[in-house]
């Protein structure tokens, strides 16, 4: 299991105490640390970038979506941690503000244990190593999906193929999660190479890339097992919306894993 590690960011040191206990509480290892201050936090993220900030949104001075527009100035080309807002604010106006500033998910005031436990929970998955393999004739092409892969809030590690044959034996020889493979290549084609793939190996996904919205194109793709088709050009929230339907990161799921979890650690008590 991948070991967390948080930054809480509050000027409530009570606050940050209690999220610190309960995130320890729950999971064991996680790493937490603390910043007093949206211009601490941002010194923090300037040595150092955690899994995920919890970031108190009423702050004096910088307020927390003050911080999060100057996030990527904040960590400078780096992978952005993944954001969890605390706040006792869950307005539809606030969740707008969150969501166009890049957030992903609200921690309500005060602290419910199942809420933390089922964030956490999926933040656990989604900091799992993952191995993907981008899969087009373009070398540009591929610096480019590349990219914008990268920027996902999974952890990825991507490699590159130039054509449908090579992609085929480097899922014959390695451990690859997940391909994005382009339709149209010379010699094996992206249909032809994902139909082998899903055939030979178990647990693998392909999601498939294409500059043209060709349904026929699309049906063929769903006949042979293809989950996912995404219309070239593309962005990071569209390649997470695929990740979290292809490793089932919804609400329900989560909410029993939570449930579970806490249900077995108070029978422990």
């Amino acid at each position: 299991m991948p070991i967390l590690n948080a930054l809480v960011v509050d000027d409530v040191a009570m606050v940050r105490m209690q999220l610190r206990i309960a995130i320890k509480e729950i999971l064991h290892d996680c790493h937490v640390f603390e910043s007093e201050s949206a211009l601490d936090a941002a010194r923090f993220l300037s040595r150092f970038i955690p899994e995920v900030v919890f970031l108190d949104l009423n702050m004096p001075g910088i307020t927390g979506l003050q911080f999060l527009e100057k996030l990527d100035r904040i960590t400078t080309g780096r992978k952005a941690p993944i954001i969890v807002s605390i706040s006792s604010d869950i307005s539809p106006g606030t969740l707008k503000a969150l969501q166009d500033r890049g957030a992903y998910d609200i921690l309500p005031k005060p602290f419910d244990r199942m809420a933390l436990a089922t964030v956490l929970l999926r933040l656990i998955q989604m900091a799992r190593l993952r191995r993907v393999l981008i899969v087009d004739d373009s070398a540009t092409v591929r610096t480019l999906v590349r990219r914008i892969v990268q920027k996902s809030r999974f952890n990825l590690a991507v490699e590159e193929a130039s054509t449908g044959e090579e992609a085929m034996r480097l899922f014959r020889g390695q451990g690859f999660d997940v391909a994005f493979m382009d339709v149209n290549m010379p010699g094996v084609d992206g249909l032809e190479a994902a139909g082998e793939i899903l055939y030979t190996r178990q647990g693998v996904h392909i999601v498939m890339m294409s500059g043209d919205g060709n349904e026929n194109v699309r049906r063929a793709a769903a006949h042979i097992g293809v989950q996912h088709f995404l219309a070239k050009p593309f962005y990071p929230h569209q390649v997470d919306a695929v990740l979290h339907t292809l490793y089932d990161m919804s609400n329900s799921r989560f909410i029993e894993a939570a449930r579970q979890e806490v249900f077995t650690q108070v029978e422990e008590l």
